[in-house]
């Protein structure tokens, strides 16, 4: 099996791509890149590989891609290693307006690359599990789901987190966009949405801080995600709960086990393995052998484009949603 060379571009939501392609047995890590020289020549001593402040200079030197830089970044940056063509594992969003999205995959679709984004969280066993669960029609149909994605991110003024512009938007768009993604994989075509965010209590964000989304699907669930980086206390219970007509499913905060609970009690459908090996770029390492079977092989990449787009669209429109002004 002939290797694949790869890169690494931003060594903050990169470092764990990083040690993942040092393990991926298609990988042949050949560079990480950032623009914090002293952070780039550590990394690359621990991992044995080249490093560089500019990423355009090592193109001629990999196959591969993962670019994991600020979000305003994503779209000229993809274009550039599309230009060379190189496969692109970009971390979210695919970009912060639908017209760069559309750009970015018609690009990788002339150049005949890999465009993959990097929702690590799709390829989680207990999410796989998850919709395993759902699928089966064992617990019948879903009718509501809860999910809770509440943190506290140290305000960081003047940065580029705090721009509405560079961001895209706020907290939804920026890390909502996972589990809306989870959402629609589990529940399927939206049908409706509304939204309501805040700044309160994460006023150096020009973005909402604090979400609350509502997804009408198709099939008549219903869906509500709680999206928070302004929670400096949380006692959440669980990261989603999704009931059915025959039961419930609960995805636990670490998102490694899985729980149904029915007429027959409650089962536990998966968790954590105690074998599981605790190293950096494990949890990173599902998205990344994706990635690269996809390279190899030359299969779509399941969360290409065209399939993130949609959970873009969804927070779009839930941007877009106005909601209506009460009289009392």
């Amino acid at each position: 099996m002939s290797k694949i060379r790869t890169a690494v571009v931003g060594l903050n939501m990169g470092l764990d791509h990083a040690y993942a392609y040092k393990l991926a047995e298609r990988s042949e890590l050949r560079w990480v890149v950032d623009l914090d020289e002293e952070k780039a020549k550590k990394v690359a001593a621990d991992l044995g590989c080249n490093y560089t402040t500019d990423w355009t200079t090592i193109l001629d030197d990999i196959d591969a891609v993962s670019l994991c830089t600020p979000h305003h970044l994503h779209a000229p940056q993809s274009l550039t290693a599309i230009a060379a063509g190189k496969h692109v594992l970009l971390e979210k969003p695919l970009a912060n307006s639908e017209e760069d999205c559309l750009n970015v995959i018609q690009a990788a679709e002339q150049n005949n690359v890999t465009l993959m984004l990097a929702f690590v969280v799709r390829f989680l066993p207990a999410i796989r599990k998850l919709k395993e669960a759902v699928d089966s029609g064992k617990y019948g149909k879903p009718i509501s789901a809860q999910g809770w994605v509440e943190a506290f991110l140290t305000p960081a003024p003047g940065t580029w987190f705090s721009s509405k512009e560079k961001l895209g938007g706020g907290a939804l768009f920026s890390h909502g966009c996972h589990y809306i993604d989870i959402l629609l994989y589990l529940l399927g075509e939206p049908a409706r949405v509304s939204h309501f965010g805040t700044r309160v209590g994460t006023d150096w964000m020009e973005g909402e801080g604090t979400s609350h989304g509502i997804i009408e699907f198709k099939s008549g669930a219903l869906a509500h995600l709680v999206t928070s980086w302004g929670m400096r206390y949380k006692k959440t219970p669980a990261r989603f709960q999704i009931h059915m007509t025959e039961g419930m499913l609960e995805l636990d905060n670490s998102m490694w086990k899985v729980e149904a609970i029915s007429k027959e009690g409650t089962e536990t459908l998966y968790e954590r393995p105690a074998e599981y090996p605790a190293r950096r770029g494990q949890n990173v390492l599902f998205e990344i052998e994706h990635f690269l079977e996809s390279i190899a092989t030359g299969q779509r990449p399941e969360t290409d484009g065209h399939e993130i787009l949609k959970s873009h669209r969804t927070i779009w429109a839930m941007y877009n949603s106005q909601g209506t002004p009460v009289n009392l």
